[in-house]
């Protein structure tokens, strides 16, 4: 699962080209920023030695392609919705003392309190300490009750009773009055066919509301990572 292979260097290009292709899209993120792959590969490491992992849907292209957005964007603050076993959330949070610049406030959301109790244990490792939290319950309520901004918004709950991604849309809504000026929201699982009446909600939301712009797909694997940056 750790993704080490011959391909590795041709997976690190296809990252860094998908963060020039937002750059050119107007997305706010610096071009100046030299991806450390080396910490990546210790952070993988790390990751893969000590986390418990059920299952997941997130591919070696995918951990590259949200850790270099996430050294890029430099987030102060973040918040993912629907986070699990903190696996995916890792990627972004990074581990403190080798990530270039760390969060201020790490906050993973998801209604599966097992699933958080698992993700509070894996990323200890990642010594956030008291910067790092994972609430249990909806994240749409959540959202509507926190209180700091929000640099970078990762979206992906999963609600059979509701749709499965139709929530995105209630997610990105509840989340508007806390996401700063020039934020980025990442939602996962944008390329496959099962979700496309979901994503087709959630494009239409974003194109037509005025605080945002985007979304861009990146169909980098299988699932695909939709961002959107806002205004």
């Amino acid at each position: 699962m750790s993704g080490n292979s011959t391909h590795t260097p041709l997976l690190h290009e296809v990252a860094e080209h998908c963060l020039t292709i937002l750059h050119d899209h107007g997305v706010p993120l610096p071009q100046d920023v030299a991806i450390d792959w080396q910490t990546f590969a210790q952070l993988s490491k790390q990751v893969h030695d000590n986390f418990q992992i059920p299952s997941t849907t997130f591919t070696p292209m995918m951990r590259r392609l949200v850790f270099a957005i996430a050294e890029t964007a430099q987030p102060r603050n973040i918040v993912g919705a629907g986070t699990f076993v903190g696996y995916t959330f890792a990627w972004l949070i990074r581990e403190r003392a080798e990530a270039s610049h760390p969060p201020d406030c790490a906050i993973g959301i998801d209604v599966d309190s097992e699933a958080n109790i698992i993700a509070r244990t894996n990323c200890r490792i990642l010594n956030h300490d008291n910067h790092l939290n994972f609430l249990d319950g909806d994240a749409v309520t959540w959202l509507k009750q926190l209180d700091i901004p929000i640099d970078l918004l990762y979206v992906d709950v999963d609600s059979p009773e509701q749709g499965r991604k139709m929530l995105y849309v209630d997610v990105l809504e509840a989340s508007l009055p806390r996401l700063r000026s020039g934020a980025l929201v990442l939602a996962h699982d944008a390329s496959l066919p099962l979700f496309a009446n979901s994503f087709a909600q959630y494009n239409a939301f974003v194109r037509n509301h005025p605080k945002l712009v985007g979304p861009w797909t990146l169909p980098v694997d299988e699932c695909g990572l939709s961002v959107t940056a806002v205004l």
